[in-house]
This record gives C-alpha cells, structure tokens and sequence, in this order.
C-alpha cells in the first residue's frame, strides 16, 4: 500500500461515492440542461450528491472548516486509484463563503465545482462529450477527460466506474506528510503523491 493510500484509509470522516448515475454499471445516464434543453448532461449520482451536501453543510456549521479536498478515481475504497485531484475551499475572492459551495442544495451549476454549468467539471466534461453549443469551443483538458474515462460517447459508457472520495478539511488536518497543512497546500501534495502513484493516468496537468 502507497503512502497515499495508507493516509486516505486513515484520514477522518471521508465520504466515498460513485461520481455518476448509471443503469446496467457503466452506462451513464444523461439529462436536458438550458433554457432551450439543447445541453445534454452527464448525470451526478445522487449517493455522489447527497455525500457532496451532508459533508459542505456539517463544514459549515463549524468555524475550523476550511474546504474539502476531492479526489475522483477508479476501484474500490480500499484500492482506489486516484484520476484527478482538487479542491473547494470555504472562502472565495470576495465573499466568506465561495460561490462554489453556498447554498449547495440549490446550487447545481457550480455544486464544489462539480456543477453542470461551463467552467465546471461535468459541464465541461459533457461539452467535451456532446459537442452541444455554447460560448466557447470545448476545452482540450475535458476531451482527455472523455477519453480517460469513457469507452464510447454515444451512448456514454465507462471503462470502468468511476467514483469520488471527498475530504473534509480543517484547519488541523495534516497533509500524507504529517505536517497540517492548507486546503490548497494539502492538494498540491496529495497531487503529488497521486502523480507518483498513477503516472500518466492522472488528468491533472500542470499541477491543476
């Protein structure tokens, strides 16, 4: 067992959910997004959503919550192997609580970062997907995402199931080294960690 995998077994009050909504295991299940429903979306699970919420609404009931660190990936919670690596922190630039996190019921578009709108994990990686209109042309890190992912698009199949592991963050937790670190310090080493570990399979690119 890695460094990795030793400090997520340990770390306290993880949540593990699959990241998408399926029938039949891999297929995906999609949905209609937009004023004109012309934005087909990957649909988020609703294990993925509920775990999503109960950890951000505990956080911030309590004052030495700083964010979470997510972690989306591959196998079972025991042997899980890490794609990508992020954050959402309780702060934003300008307001107490990021836009990323407020109000998260309600908040489907952003949802810590893994919303259905664009500039955001799933609206992205959907664009990528579906090709659908929009402000801009799909962004290059999603398509590797599809295809890191995905099998085929239409319909959208896995290779394999995907999940996410969420992290609650506070002003005492300690990085894999040990040491308390950040929320933004923290994922800048569990992705380094996660690069040594899975190589060239992590999406994360320049450390993002």
């Amino acid at each position: 067992m890695t460094v990795l995998q030793t400090w997520l077994e340990t770390f306290p009050g993880v949540r593990f959910a699959p990241l998408f909504r399926t029938e039949g295991g891999l297929h995906v299940q999609t949905h209609q997004r937009g004023r004109a429903g012309h934005r087909r979306m990957l649909t988020r699970s609703a294990q993925f959503e509920d775990a999503m919420i109960d950890l951000i609404e505990q956080g911030l009931t309590k004052e030495n919550w700083t964010g979470l660190v997510y972690l989306m990936g591959t196998g079972e919670r025991q042997a899980f192997v890490p794609l990508y690596v992020g954050k959402a922190e309780r702060r934003g630039n300008t307001h107490s609580v990021s836009r990323n996190i407020a109000n998260i019921r309600r908040n489907p578009e952003k949802f810590a970062r893994w919303g259905y709108g664009l500039d955001y994990h799933l609206g992205d990686l959907s664009h990528a997907m579906f090709g659908f209109e929009a402000y801009r042309k799909p962004a290059s890190k999603y398509r590797r995402w599809a295809d890191a992912l995905f099998e085929s698009a239409d319909p959208p199949i896995l290779r394999r199931p995907v999940s996410m592991l969420l992290l609650p963050w506070y002003e005492e937790s300690r990085g894999p080294s040990g040491f308390r670190r950040s929320v933004a310090s923290g994922e800048k080493e569990v992705i380094a960690l996660a690069s040594a570990f899975a190589g060239d399979r992590l999406l994360n690119v320049d450390g993002r």
